[in-house]
C-alpha cells in the first residue's frame, strides 16, 4: 500500500511540475518546511514537548476561486518526551513519510497581489513509519519500530496566512485515528494514540 501511495504521489507531483505555463492557473507547486511539537495520549507525559522537523513537496489543485485541493508528500518528526518536572524519564521518537489531502477555503481578498489573505483548510492524512526508537534518559536509545503501528491515519484541521502570492505561513492539528501502539508493545503499558501541532513556513510557484 505505502509503495502505491509514494509511486503515485511522485507521478502527480512530476505532472505538476512539468506543467507549462498555461496549466499553472489550475495547478500549483509549492514546498513546506517548519515544526512540530508533538505529544502521546497514553504515555504518563503532557504537553507538547517533543520537537521534530516537518518538510517536503506539495500540489494544489485550484477548484474555484475560493477553494483549492491540496495533497502534499512530506518527512516529519514526531513522538513524546517528558517534561523536566515530571518523573517520567521516557522518550519517543517517530519518524514517518506523510501524504496528508486537504481540502481549502480562502478569503480576505488581496486586490493589488491577486491572492487571498487567510485560508481555513481540513482534510485527511496517511504516514507511513519510518522508524521508531525509545530511550529512557538514563539509558541507551531502543529500537522499537516493530512495535508501533506501521500505518497511520488521522484527521488534520489548519490555518493558513499569506504574506503575499507565493508565500504563507501556516499552522495545524493532526490527530491520529488508530493506536500507535497497543498496552502490551508500549514502554508505558498504556495504548498510545498520537496527535500534534505543526508550524510551517511555506512557498508556491
Amino acid at each position: 500500500m505505502f509503495r502505491k501511495v509514494l509511486i503515485n504521489s511522485s507521478i502527480f507531483f512530476s505532472i505538476l511540475i512539468a506543467q507549462d505555463l498555461s496549466a499553472q492557473q489550475r495547478f500549483k507547486a509549492g514546498i513546506v518546511a517548519g515544526v512540530n511539537a508533538a505529544q502521546i495520549r497514553g504515555d504518563n507525559t503532557g504537553g507538547f514537548n517533543k520537537l521534530g522537523l516537518v518538510g517536503g513537496l506539495r500540489a494544489i489543485a485550484v477548484l474555484t476561486d475560493k477553494t483549492d485541493l491540496s495533497m502534499e508528500l512530506t518527512y516529519s518528526q514526531r513522538g513524546s518526551k517528558n517534561d523536566k518536572n515530571e518523573p517520567v524519564n521516557i522518550q519517543i521518537d517517530l519518524n514517518y513519510i506523510e501524504v496528508p489531502v486537504t481540502y481549502s477555503v480562502k478569503d480576505w481578498y488581496i486586490e493589488d497581489g491577486d491572492y487571498y489573505k487567510v485560508q481555513a483548510s481540513g482534510g485527511l492524512a496517511y504516514s507511513r513509519l519510518l522508524k521508531a526508537t525509545t530511550q529512557d534518559l538514563t539509558g541507551p536509545q531502543k529500537d522499537v519500530t516493530e512495535e508501533f503501528s506501521t500505518n497511520d491515519f488521522g484527521i488534520v484541521l489548519g490555518a493558513e496566512f499569506f504574506l503575499n502570492k507565493h508565500w504563507s505561513l501556516s499552522g495545524r492539528w493532526i490527530s491520529s485515528f488508530n493506536l500507535l501502539a497497543e498496552a502490551e508493545n508500549s514502554p508505558s503499558k498504556n495504548s498510545l494514540r498520537g496527535y500534534f501541532l505543526s508550524f510551517r513556513i511555506n512557498y508556491i510557484f
